[in-house]
């Protein structure tokens, strides 16, 4: 899938957006088309890890003792956050859905 800026630009991304995509391309080197691509894998594994930590809380809030759930509940509020930071939460959507909407054009044309 060949990434362009106007293409970013329609589908959401702002030009800040863009420049900080760039500046990552000049410090780390790489590509556009790879950059939107890590972000929008990221953004898959940390919605993943959030929805089973999630998970976890529920089932200890239903079978485990008051003092486990308080226990884990204020562990993910710590640790969930750093795991958002970790993928840039706003980029890594906006990634995600413009590789979303790209691979349902080209699914659409076939």
């Amino acid at each position: 899938m060949k990434v362009s800026d106007a293409d970013l630009l329609k589908s959401g991304f702002s030009k800040s957006d863009l420049q900080k995509l760039k500046n990552n391309i000049a410090n780390h080197g790489g590509s556009l088309d790879s950059v939107i691509y890590d972000l929008a894998n990221r953004f898959i594994a940390a919605k993943w890890i959030s929805i089973v930590a999630l998970t976890v809380l529920l089932l200890t809030l239903m079978l485990a003792s008051g003092n486990t759930t308080i226990t884990l509940a204020a562990t993910l509020a710590i640790v969930l956050p750093f795991i958002w930071f970790l993928a840039p939460a706003r980029l890594a959507y906006k990634s995600w859905r413009y590789r979303k909407i790209m691979s349902n054009a080209e699914l659409n044309q076939l």
